[in-house]
């Protein structure tokens, strides 16, 4: 699989260069200052380009009619040369020594395209800086301003489509080009002469490319932005986001769009838009690091991140401060710097494949795409090369590749988070279960409790209590048949009242722990014996009321457990709220709820936190869970503590 995604990527790099370096084959070149195109006919061909020896009159700002008649005193035009185009002229050489970068020069070419009459045009692009075109003597396009000094001169590198009609006799191009703000000066990309209409049609469809790589690269960024502001947690979006964006500014303001963006900014300056350009390419350097970085960290160290962005700052800077010449000179040290940072990320990236990290064989070929394209551009703008720029082609597979590394991501975390989605589910029903489980162990606890506070109450009172009253029975009777005078009738007497104090407290512990009348077959909580022995015991006004609209049916259980509650809370109020009178009501409402509420006219919660205990409200709490029921405590209008227990009522024999 891996020998296969090589030689499929070595394919498509043969397949870029083989597109961007090799010309036509067969294509005539001019001699002399000369082009024979009659052969060709160019009425029904397509574009033809005017590659070859050019006449250069270097440092001469010449007209057409200047060729005809002289210059001013009767004397020809001064022939410097043949410069081969398309070329730069600081790479031609006079009396061994290559001419300056800026200066200003005019070219002429004648050619012969044959007898027919049609409607041509010829095409200009990459002229640095600025230029003028006559053919057959009219003036037909014009960029800028041509002038041999760099204060009159008005730089305009642009695209022009000069058309003009054709008579079938020879066409003379007579080109101005002057130059005082770029390294290279001349045409440094083909000339093309066509039929008007196929060249319109050309020139239309390489402004849409131009326009859709553009619009590419700006719908790319922004998604990647958006990816990032909603998840600002991965960082790896926003770098890629800012990449993208950084190669549209400099993609669509430079000549490998054809200046696209003079579509939508005719007015803006050349040195404004140039600066822009570059500084866009500049900083998309350590931007595009930075975002390898943010995908493999342990294989992008930090120091050559941060050596990287130091570097582009300052040429950066540089680019927005010296004049452009000076800057366009200092490039070439950058693209040097930049290929040696496109060949150690590819080094790194190989690296990241080899151990396996996540979609880093995507990103590894799709980069290998890039790095080479970038390259080429790069020595083609240094001219080290003769190639068309292929940038567009590299960034759209490059963001291809990303896309689908991004998707290969998103794939596996979504799978993630279904796998972690069921393992959650399963372990939510699992932990539900665990509390249905130990809802049910916790009622049957206390069902136990009170199932043995039950029977210890029904052997009290059976056994002990039973036992203790025939004791004090036949105490009486012996005090009945002891004599009034005998020394044994008194304490016969203490003992009678000692066994019946033990009798009654029994019978009230017995009670305490399961009243009599709490039996299966009683029809619900015997909160009025219950009052009425409180009250007894603390001589406290106590109040019972009570409204069963449900006909004393309710779950022996939730009786149970409010009774409970109940007489907790009026141990509280007692014990802790001073109080000088406690209300308790019992309400059951007919398929309704059922209520228990105790009131007090005591110190209030807040001065009785303050004593100790705490341990009986989380008794009654626990209760109050064990019956689904909903318990408050809460300050009193007019003062004291209330306490409000409500649950739902179920009828006897109804499981809970």
């Amino acid at each position: 699989m891996k020998a296969r995604n090589a030689v499929l990527a070595c394919a498509v790099l043969a397949a870029l260069l083989c597109c961007g370096c090799v010309s036509g084959p067969g294509a005539p070149r001019a001699a002399g200052g000369v082009l024979d195109l009659s052969g060709m006919g160019l009425a029904g061909g397509g574009p033809v380009r005017l590659d070859g020896e050019w006449e250069l009159y270097w440092n001469q700002l010449l007209q057409p009619d200047d060729f005809r008649s002289g210059l001013a005193g009767g004397e020809r035009p001064s022939l410097t040369g043949y410069l081969e185009l398309p070329s730069a002229w600081n790479a031609f050489e006079v009396e061994g020594k290559p001419l300056p970068s800026a200066g200003c020069a005019t070219l002429r070419l004648v050619v012969l395209p044959g007898a027919a009459k049609q409607e041509l045009a010829v095409r200009l692009a990459s002229v640095n800086s600025a230029s003028s075109l006559w053919v057959n003597g009219r003036l037909c396009a014009q960029s800028g301003i041509v002038s041999r000094s760099a204060e009159a001169e008005v730089p305009k590198p642009s695209v022009l489509l000069a058309a003009f009609p054709a008579e079938g006799g020879p066409l003379e191009l007579v080109l101005q080009i002057s130059n005082h703000s770029y390294r290279e000066a001349g045409v440094l990309a083909p000339v093309r002469i066509g039929p008007r209409a196929a060249m319109e049609a050309a020139q239309t469809r390489q402004w849409c490319v131009a326009l859709f790589f553009v619009g590419s690269l700006l719908v790319m960024g922004v998604y990647h932005l958006a990816l990032f502001w909603f998840r600002r947690s991965n960082r790896s979006p926003l770098y890629f986001g800012c990449y993208c964006l950084a190669w549209m500014v400099n993609y669509a303001q430079a000549d490998s769009s054809d200046w696209v963006a003079r579509l939508f900014l005719p007015d803006v300056s050349a040195a404004l838009m140039d600066r822009i350009s570059v500084i866009g390419f500049i900083v998309s350097v350590p931007i595009g690091f930075t975002f390898f970085r943010t995908l493999y960290p342990l294989e992008f160290p930090r120091l050559p991140q941060l050596a990287c962005s130091v570097l582009a700052a300052a040429f950066a800077l540089a680019t927005a401060a010296l004049p452009m010449m000076a800057a366009s000179t200092v490039l070439p040290a950058y693209y040097s710097v930049s290929i040696g940072l496109i060949i150690y990320c590819l080094c790194r990236l190989f690296t990241a494949w080899r151990r396996g990290r996540e979609g880093a064989a995507f990103i590894l070929w799709g980069f290998l795409v890039l790095g080479v394209v970038g390259i080429n551009d790069m020595l083609a703008d240094m001219g080290l090369i003769h190639s068309v720029y292929l940038l567009p082609v590299g960034m759209f597979v490059f963001i291809l590749f990303q896309a689908f590394a991004l998707s290969l991501r998103f794939s596996r975390a979504f799978a993630s988070v279904e796998r972690l989605s069921v393992e959650l589910e399963r372990k939510n029903d699992a932990v539900e279960r665990e509390m249905a489980e130990r809802a049910r162990l916790e009622r049957r606890v206390v069902d136990i409790s009170e199932e043995e506070r039950r029977r210890l109450s029904h052997d009290l009172h059976d056994g002990l209590c039973q036992q203790l009253t025939g004791a004090r029975l036949r105490c009486e009777v012996l005090t009945r048949k002891t004599p009034e005078g005998d020394a044994n009738s008194r304490e016969l007497r203490q003992l009678a009242g000692l066994l019946e104090e033990s009798v009654n407290q029994a019978y009230d512990l017995s009670c305490g722990l399961w009243p009599v009348e709490h039996g299966p077959g009683g029809n619900g909580p015997s909160l009025e014996e219950l009052v009425r022995r409180t009250a007894a015991a603390s001589g406290i006004a106590i109040e019972f009321s009570q409204r069963r609209g449900c006909g004393g049916g309710c779950r022996n259980g939730l009786v149970t457990q409010l009774y409970r509650i109940g007489q907790e809370a009026m141990a509280n109020a007692v014990k802790h709220a001073s109080p000088g009178r406690i209300q308790v009501e019992f309400a059951c409402r007919e398929g309704g709820s059922v209520t228990l509420t105790v009131r007090d006219d005591g110190i209030g919660r807040s001065a009785a936190a303050r004593g100790s205990g705490g341990l009986g409200m989380g008794i009654m709490a626990h209760r109050a869970r064990i019956i689904g029921a909903e318990l408050t405590v809460e300050d009193a209008p007019g003062g004291g503590t209330l306490v409000r227990c409500t649950a739902p009522c179920r009828p006897a024999g109804a499981e809970g």
